[in-house]
This record gives structure tokens, sequence and C-alpha cells, in this order.
């Protein structure tokens, strides 16, 4: 029972071979013959002695059993469309170039693992379409020519064996009661396999409409079925306890809780198949409808408490009367008029299908001492609302409101600026704030880039940004929430980057109003650092190599999982003179051009991804991937611990100019024998 790949008509090969078929683009694609003699004898006998539904039994005999060849199954539809058969053969060779290359291999590597010789007996190839016409697709190949055709191409057609439909009916009596229905199910045949979900018409609407994935009732209940196995799946459940919990027959009752309340939803049954090569539908789709009451109801209640109130956190505590029950859980600024129950309804409303992520409470909730609720504003009323969720509201909400102590003015708050770890691209900006209520945005620039009102406006239009994008996925959220996910208050310390060196920057902040989100006052000072010299050091990139993960196959670096399908780039630093401490990083895309990337914007970029590595071995071993531009980056602090420019090498790894895997053992055990703790395989790559 293949549960992981449920149905055979999933399983679209375009391509199949006895094992994975590449090229290289980049070589000269081999040729097919330009004759064809429609009157010569077949030099491959192919003889099919088995179809199945998703399967094809064959054996091969060559004419010729020490000439290399290619079996190749494709749909006869798309063989069909070729006028002549070495355009197909073009394209087989084309196909299997692209998929080489994307792996890293080239053509004339890949060939051998997939080519044949000799007699081919009852080969079975998987994974083929339900009902559907294949070619298999014999030709022979020159190995010692790039492998180009050299035979004619021998076609065997067959067609996968239909479904066999069975006479069954389902009668489907569905009882509602609130949010919950009853499933009584009788088949027509008592002996027949048989498979119900439900799910509601919008979901259904939108899974099948042109407007959504315009799948067919079929595919859509396929879809379904697989993604019910695949929960039960990552669950940990075997296959047979899959099969028990999801495949009945007979007459039965199912029943399923907890749906939407007063919602219209569809159910789908069908009759179907289970045996060696999987699961299919033999019956049509039987589609009923049924629309939820209100939620059943709970006797459920809540006691609220809230103490140690202070300008900005609370201690809550929530105790529900029954401890297995889900409900929801809240805290949030109240407009001090809106009652419990109409809170309530206007969260269900507004958070719509995401109540379920919502409703993750059960049990006593309590937040107190270092782990008490942490407020967004001061001298503001909040409440804190409980209520029993279960498709739909099962209680009466409970509500405790409070208000947390007066905070300051944004007139009176002073603010004390310190720089330390000054380099010639940026420094550390130390903020003191007299009053933790107040938010705030600090910054530093150029004092003749300073620009009140342009700053000003560039902030509102950030601010409303954010606001917008967040009420799309929490649409009750307020702008002293947003001030506290993104702003400042109290004491920080953040990093300035992105700076020109031996540059005098002046500081600024920016302060803002809780209610509003205005920028309210802006405080500025002359001058807080100055950027520091550029030192001597000029680390410089090399490239060492392009390194299949393959073909290291975890013999080096001990984890053939991790490097399996990837590349190991492999880079040298040099130019190391006058270097006391050497820094290096990775990032994806090109920034090797100082023009379009100056080392100040790098530096920005790349700010908490650089690693130490040693000047004694300079080397770096990078996972990548194939075909993906990646940027090595290096600098380095001088005797006199300045900071020197940033040294920069595009690379781009392909099956063309991979090297030798015994050239990446010999250089890893030369570094290993002079370093006792070994060199480590490097996997950060930040992405641009």
């Amino acid at each position: 029972m293949r549960l992981k790949q449920l149905f055979a008509l999933f399983a679209m090969a375009i391509l199949m071979v006895a094992t994975s078929c590449v090229e290289d683009t980049h070589t000269d694609t081999p040729t097919p013959p330009s004759t064809e003699d429609p009157t010569a004898k077949p030099i491959f006998d192919v003889e099919i002695s088995d179809v199945t539904r998703s399967t094809v039994t064959f054996s091969v005999r060559p004419e010729n059993l020490e000439g290399d060849y290619l079996c190749i199954i494709k749909e006869a539809e798309e063989v069909d469309e070729f006028l002549k058969d070495e355009y197909v053969i073009t394209t087989i060779f084309q196909e299997l170039s692209d998929e080489a290359y994307k792996m890293g291999k080239t053509f004339e590597e890949y060939m051998p693992q997939i080519i044949d010789r000799g007699i081919v007996e009852s080969v079975t190839y998987s994974g083929l379409k339900i009902d559907t016409e294949y070619y298999i697709l014999v030709f022979g190949v020159d190995a010692t020519d790039n492998y180009k055709c050299n035979t004619e191409l021998v076609k065997s057609g067959f067609k996968t064996l239909a479904v066999e439909q069975m006479e069954c009916t389902f009668e489907v009596n569905t009882t509602v009661k609130d949010n919950n229905v009853v499933f009584n199910v009788k088949p027509s045949d008592k002996e027949i396999l048989w498979y119900l979900c439900t799910m509601s018409k919008d979901q259904y609407d939108y899974y099948t409409s042109e407007n959504g994935y315009g799948m067919t009732e079929n595919y859509f209940y396929e879809y379904y079925f697989q993604q019910d196995i695949n929960a039960y799946l990552q669950a940990g459940y075997s296959e047979s306890e899959i099969v028990e919990a999801l495949i009945h027959s007979g007459d039965l009752t199912l029943e399923a809780k907890g749906l939407n309340e007063k919602s219209t939803y569809y159910y789908l049954i069908a009759g179907l198949i289970l045996d060696s090569e999987g699961i299919v539908i033999t019956t049509p789709i039987t589609k009923g409808e049924f629309v939820t009451e209100g939620a059943e109801k709970s006797s459920m209640t809540f006691d609220i408490e809230v103490w140690d109130i202070g300008q900005l956190s609370a201690s809550v505590r929530i105790t529900p009367s029954n401890n297995n029950e889900k409900y929801c859980a809240l805290i949030q600024p109240w407009d001090g008029v809106t009652e419990a129950q109409d809170l309530m309804h206007q969260l269900v409303e507004q958070w719509g299908g995401w109540m379920d992520i919502m409703v993750d409470d059960k049990g006593v909730v309590e937040h107190s001492g270092s782990n008490a609720f942490k407020l967004p504003a001061a001298d503001t009323y909040y409440y804190v609302i409980a209520f029993g969720y279960n498709g739909g509201i099962t209680t009466d909400a409970y509500m405790k409101t409070f208000k947390t102590l007066p905070g300051g003015s944004v007139e009176e708050v002073e603010f004390t600026i310190t720089t330390n770890s000054i380099s010639p691209y940026g420094f550390k900006m130390n903020i003191k704030s007299s009053d933790p209520t107040i938010y705030y945005l600090p910054g530093a620039c150029k004092k003749e880039n300073y620009n009140e009102e342009e700053f000003k406006r560039l902030e509102r239009e950030n601010f409303d940004y954010i606001f917008e994008e967040t009420y799309k996925f929490n649409p009750s959220i307020t702008i002293a929430e947003i001030l506290d996910q993104y702003y400042f208050n109290g004491d920080v310390s953040v990093e300035v980057s992105g700076l020109d060196p031996d540059t005098e920057i002046m500081g600024y902040i920016m302060v803002l109003d809780i209610h509003t989100a205005d920028v309210v006052r802006c405080i500025t000072y002359d001058q807080i650092a100055h950027t520091d010299t550029l030192g001597v050091a000029a680390p410089v990139v090399e490239l060492v190599g392009y390194y299949s993960g393959d073909d290291e196959n975890g013999t080096i670096f001990n984890d053939k999982n991790a490097t399996k399908g990837r590349v190991i780039t492999v880079v040298k630093y040099t130019n190391l003179d006058n270097v006391r401490t050497l820094f290096t990083t990775m990032v994806e895309g090109d920034c090797s051009n100082l023009t379009t990337y100056s080392d100040a914007e790098v530096w920005s970029i790349t700010s908490g991804y650089w690693a130490t590595c040693s000047v004694n071995q300079p080397y770096t071993f990078y996972l990548v991937d194939w075909n993906i531009e990646q940027t090595a980056l290096t600098y380095a602090t001088d005797n006199s611990g300045k900071v020197g420019t940033i040294g920069r090498l595009l690379t781009l790894p392909t099956a063309d100019n991979k090297g030798d895997i015994e050239e990446l053992r010999e250089l890893y055990n030369s570094l290993k024998e002079t370093r006792s703790c070994g060199v480590e395989l490097e996997s950060v790559v930040v992405k641009l």
C-alpha cells in the first residue's frame, strides 16, 4: 500500500528511464541519425509481459549484445506530436541535458548511470497514469562519440489499464446538532471500500472554481484524501492505522465535531480500490450538502484576575471552570464603552477563519512576575476577555478591565546618546531614555543630509505601510501595538551602518505620539561620531573550486544528507600581510561590483553574518546550490585594529566548472593535518 504516493494518476512522469536521465546544455547535444529505413529489421526486440493501472513490465533483447542503448518511457500523445523520430530523440537528449545541469552533472558523467547493455529481463516501471497510452522508446548510443544516437528508434506501444467502475451507490443521511454533524452511511455494496470527507462550501468552491485552483471534483476529492493521509503521517500514524482511520466498508455512522457554526458544508464519498498499486476511485462521487446550526453551548465559566498593574505591564490569571475545553483569551486596549458580549462578537467577526489559531488556551492561564503581560501603552484602558469557542461561540464572554499607570510627556522626555564599536562604515548607538513609556525612532546621517520635514514624511509613510500590512493578518491591531513591535522605547542599543569612512555623523531622535503615531518632536545631536578611517588590510577572495556534494557523499565531511544534491564551494583568502583578524561570509546574488554595491552598502547588508576565519588556514567551505550566483566576501582588521576594504568574488557553480572531488579531499586532509580542531563545513548563506 503506497499511501505516501496515494494515487497512481498523480505520478506524472514526463521522462522515465532505468535511473534518472541527464545531459549538459553547455555541451553539444547528441544528434540522431538523419536517415531512417522503415523496412529494416528492428535491432531491439521489446516484449511487454504485463500492464496494470500504473505499471508496465517488459524485456529488451538487442541484436548487438555489446552495444549501449537507452530505454525510455513517454506518453504516446507527446511522442506522436513529432513528424520524425529524430525529433523525438533530439527532444529526449535535451530533456536529459536540462535535468543533468540542474543536478550539477554533465551529460558524459550521467549517461553511464542510465544506459543499458545486453538483455534486460522483466523490468517493471511504476508511477504511470491510469488509462493512458505510452511508448517504450529504445535506441542505441555511442559512448565513444558523446553518446550520439547510432540506431533507429524502436517504439513499442501499450496502454495502462482503466479503473474498473463498480456499481455502488451511497445513501448518506446527515443529522445536524449545533455545529456537529452525524453521517449515517449505507452503501449498496457492503463489501466495497469507501472514504468520506467534509469541507465548507467556500473551500470546495475555491478549489474547484476557475478563480481558484480549477480542480475537477474527482481531483479535489483525491487531493483532500491525500491531505488527510499526510496529516496522519506527520502525526506518526502507521499506514495500517491510517487505513483503519480513513477507509471504511459497510454501513457506518461517522461524526464531525466543531465545524463552523451556521455554515454550509459539503460531503464527498466514493468507492475505492486499495491494493499494491495504491488507492483509486472506482465509483462516481456522491456529493451532499448540510448547514450547521449554532455552536454547541457549554456551561464553562471564567474567573479573571488582574494585579500588579504598572505603566506597561500587568499580571493576569484566567481560571476556567472546565480544564478540558479550549477557549479564546485576549488582552487588548479598551475604548471604555463596548461591553463584553459585543467585543466577543466583534473579535469573532474580525478574525473569521483565523479563530482556530486564536483558540489555543486550555486550563488555567497565568502571566505574572517576570512573565507578566507586556503592554504597549501607559495611561490606557485595557480589557481581558475569555470565552469558549469550538467552531463557534460556546459560552458567554467574561471580561475584566483596567487602566495602566500614567506615562510621561513627549515634551519632557530626555535622551542621552553615546557611541562605540566605531568602524569605517558605522557604529553602535546607545540611547538612554528618561521615560520608558515614550516611543521613538533614532537615526544618524551626515549633517548636510538631514531634512527634518522629509524624514517625518517618510516615517509617516513607513508606519502606514506597516499598519496596513499587519491589519490584513490581525484586524484588531492598534497603533500602540505597532509602535511596540517596530519602534523603540526605554534604553536601547542600535547598529548604524551603511556610512562612509572618515565622516562626521550627527544623530537625531523622532518622538512619536502613542495615539496617532505622528512624529511630534525631533531632537538633533550635532556630532555623535566620526567614522573610522580605512585600515591597510585588503584581503582578496580567490576561488579554489566547486565540488559536487553527491561526489563527496559524506566521505569528507561525514554528512551525506547535508551535501546531497548541493555544491561545496571552496574559496581561499590571500593578501593577508598586516592582517590581525580575518572575517568572511557569502551572500546570494551578485554584489561583486563596487559601483552597484559600495563597501558601506555591503557592510549594512551583511551585518551580523560575518564569521572569523583562521589567517593561518584562510579557507572557507560553503554549501550552496547549483547554478545560483553567490558572492564570497571578506574583510580584515590590520595590526592596529582598523577595518580595511571588503574583498569580493562572484561565484556560479555549474556542471561545466566543477572540480575533481579528490582535489577537495586532498585539500581538506592537508588542512586537517595542520589544525587540531579540523575544518568545519560552513553553511551560512545570506540572501540579498
